[in-house]
């Protein structure tokens, strides 16, 4: 075994928690501050389910955020349902990130059926609920994703090939079709 001399084990720090105003942040939503163009309330496990849908509900009526990120907000089926109607009329948003949460399949479902109206969301991250989605979902997904021309990222791991290799084709359309409308 091989070692070499001077190798040091350098330690990272753990990243600082969020310490993101969650009451200021819904004030700014609700009053439509035009300098709030992202919300990252990512890692913030103690805000109470009425809140985040209450939060969620304001970004209905916004129209200055353009990125909402709860990930990892022990989001659950109220709050996704909250979204699902959120997406079918906000029309700024661009970026949404709901990974790592309590989202079962069911409640997946009505975010995906909402992203097959809205048309303004470019990137959406869905992976790592605790539930698993299931097949049903996974092909719902797929069907969004092949109908739905303007999401260009989608972060979610497949379990099926099926769905995930009609995903790929889809994001991968939907890219050439950005690229050739800029080569215009």
């Amino acid at each position: 075994v091989v070692k070499p001399d001077s190798y040091e084990y350098k330690p990272f720090p753990d990243e600082p928690p969020n310490q993101t105003d969650v009451e200021d942040t819904l004030t700014k939503i609700k009053s439509n501050d035009t300098g709030l163009v992202e919300v990252n309330l990512n890692n913030m496990k103690d805000i109470p389910i009425p809140m985040l849908k209450e939060l969620v509900k304001a970004m209905q009526q916004n129209t200055q955020v353009k990125s909402l990120s709860l990930a990892a907000t022990c989001s659950n089926d109220p709050v996704a349902h909250a979204l699902a109607e959120m997406l079918k009329v906000n029309s700024t948003l661009k970026s949404l990130n709901i990974e790592s949460n309590f989202i079962s399949g069911a409640a997946m479902l009505t975010i995906i059926k909402a992203m097959k109206e809205n048309s303004t969301v470019t990137e959406l991250k869905i992976d790592n609920q605790r539930h698993q989605l299931g097949d049903a979902t996974e092909m719902e997904i797929a069907k969004m994703l092949e109908q739905n021309k303007v999401i260009l990222r989608f972060g979610y791991h497949f379990m099926q090939q099926g769905p995930r290799a009609r995903a790929a084709i889809a994001i991968t359309k939907n890219n050439d079709l950005l690229r050739q409308q800029r080569r215009r």
